[in-house]
């Protein structure tokens, strides 16, 4: 134990180290929008870390792992949706940064407040990503439990795990609290080199040393090694449904949208996805390669969620164990932290400031407030619930529902006659079809089995659509508020500094 608590506790100090080196040299944020964006000063290497370790949490290394050591090919599924959703950032990049930097958008909601002129937009969606965010919050705190479990080396219980866990995580969100994104970018920079490039080189390790190269792929059997197609279990759009439902909702959670605000540039955001793609299937193509070769093992297959630190320890004992563990923790810990920070500034900027305008001052202690209250719910939650097999089901219902943001977002940004009647009324529509059709199929992740396995938010995606379009061509916008966004989108195209004035820019709150 003490080389796999120590190794834990050596990163911990590291990334501690690294924060209270940045607080020093860097005065205090001046204002919230520093706090919430951390002055958007970031390189495209800053960006592409932060977008990774926010993309792909601790529970890749075990859920996921442990899906494809169970299920074969289908894992595939995270590496298509996650490098092709990439590409929506890079071809947003110009509207959403050049509007953020001369609006000072912090948030997505302010993103569609801004575009459709409407606090009330901004409310709604923001509550939905709240609410989303929350259940991948305690899964996040509950994932920390088996690499304080593993390192313990089966010396604690899953439930003293679990606790030790949240109060590791519960501390770390201080400096969280205190930084906001400036904090979080830098430490995402080192736990992301760590996270993915460390386990890239324990994959490359596994797979020459260990496995001797990929011959274990021949012991797959044959439905490890297909796609569910018509006729299975799961049904013929079961697969379709999974990888649009992420490259669609890649972007609509919030701490991932937040990270184009952050860059210096849109080239700097543009080249940021580029790399994270690059990054993303480097790493991933690694994982899959030693879930693939680990899935014939009697250990592995026997306990799919673990099989990622059992090969590690079965491979090179204790010192490899707590490689591997690092490698989760600070996957894990990247995560939790963009999803505190992203729950506090919409709590403080999208939330409570559209109900009740607040001083910046007002809205840094605020914003600070909501993360450390989320964190202590979400650990209270965790501790409770950490075995309850119904949890999956929650977040499952949490994904259908944030997906239905695409289409204000991105049917704002490439059609101008979008009315803010039509986002707000297809949002709401979209949310309960997607509601309504998940809760009976929980248990299946919102797949449909009368609609051959397909996806219930994609379902409310559809109604989603239709209704934006239809009731922005019933009820098209008045004179004014076209010329408003007609001059919005003169501003995204523009490339100089300033592209001049829009009028009635982002909507008093009042």
């Amino acid at each position: 134990m003490i080389i796999t608590f120590g190794s834990l506790a050596l990163f911990f100090a590291v990334v501690v180290g690294v924060l209270h080196t940045t607080k020093r040299r860097r005065a205090a944020a001046a204002s919230f929008s520093d706090y919430a964006v951390g002055e958007r000063s970031f390189s495209s290497w800053f960006v592409s870390m932060a977008y990774t370790n926010s993309w792909w949490p601790g529970s890749t290394f075990t859920a996921v792992f442990g899906l494809m050591v169970a299920s074969g090919l289908v894992g595939l599924y995270f590496l298509v949706y996650s490098v092709l959703g990439v590409l929506a950032m890079y071809f947003i990049a110009r509207p959403v940064w050049k509007w953020g930097k001369q609006f000072d958008l912090r948030t997505q909601a302010d993103l569609l407040a801004l575009r459709y002129n409407s606090p009330a937009l901004k409310l709604v969606a923001s509550a939905v990503s709240v609410v989303a965010l929350l259940p991948w919050l305690i899964l996040g705190l509950i994932a920390m439990g088996a690499v304080i479990q593993w390192a313990s080396l089966g010396h604690l219980s899953v439930a003293d795990s679990i606790l030790i866990g949240i109060l590791v995580l519960v501390v770390r969100q201080f400096w969280t609290v205190q930084m906001g994104m400036r904090g979080l970018i830098v430490t995402d920079m080192v736990q992301g080199i760590v996270a993915y490039l460390g386990s890239a080189v324990l994959c490359l390790g596994l797979l020459f040393f260990y496995f001797h190269g990929l011959s274990n792929l021949n012991r797959l059997s044959e439905s490890q090694l297909s796609l569910p197609g018509f006729g299975s279990e799961n049904g013929g759009f079961y697969y379709f449904g999974i990888v649009a439902a992420g490259i669609i909702g890649s972007l609509c959670w919030p701490m991932i949208f937040t990270r184009i605000y952050t860059a210096a540039s849109v080239q700097e955001v543009k080249k940021g996805s580029l790399q994270t793609m690059v990054i993303g299937f480097g790493f991933f193509v690694l994982l899959v390669a030693v879930a693939l070769c680990a899935a014939p093992l009697p250990f592995a297959a026997k306990e799919p969620v673990s099989a990622f630190f059992a090969v590690s320890q079965d491979a090179g004992g204790t010192w490899l164990l707590a490689c591997s563990l690092v490698v989760v923790f600070a996957a894990g810990m990247g995560f939790v932290d963009g999803v505190t920070q992203a729950i506090g500034t919409q709590v403080a900027n999208d939330i409570v400031g559209v109900i009740r305008p607040l001083r910046d001052k007002q809205e840094l202690y605020l914003a600070k407030a909501a993360m450390g209250v989320s964190a202590i719910i979400a650990a209270v939650i965790a501790y409770r619930i950490y075995d309850s097999p119904n949890l999956a089901g929650v977040t499952q219902l949490a994904y259908q529902a944030i997906i239905q943001l695409a289409v204000p977002i991105f049917g704002g940004l490439v059609w101008r006659r979008g009315t803010k009647a039509g986002a707000i009324t297809g949002l709401l529509t979209g949310a309960l079809v997607a509601l309504v059709l998940t809760v009976p199929y929980m248990n299946a992740g919102g797949a449909v089995p009368w609609l051959s396995g397909l996806g219930s938010g994609l379902v409310g995606l559809v109604a989603n659509l239709a209704v934006f379009v239809a009731v922005s061509i019933a009820r098209p916008d008045d004179a004014p508020e076209r010329h408003r966004v007609d001059q919005l989108f003169r501003a995204a195209r523009s490339r100089t500094a300033s592209p001049g004035p829009v009028t009635s820019p982002l909507p008093d709150p009042a």
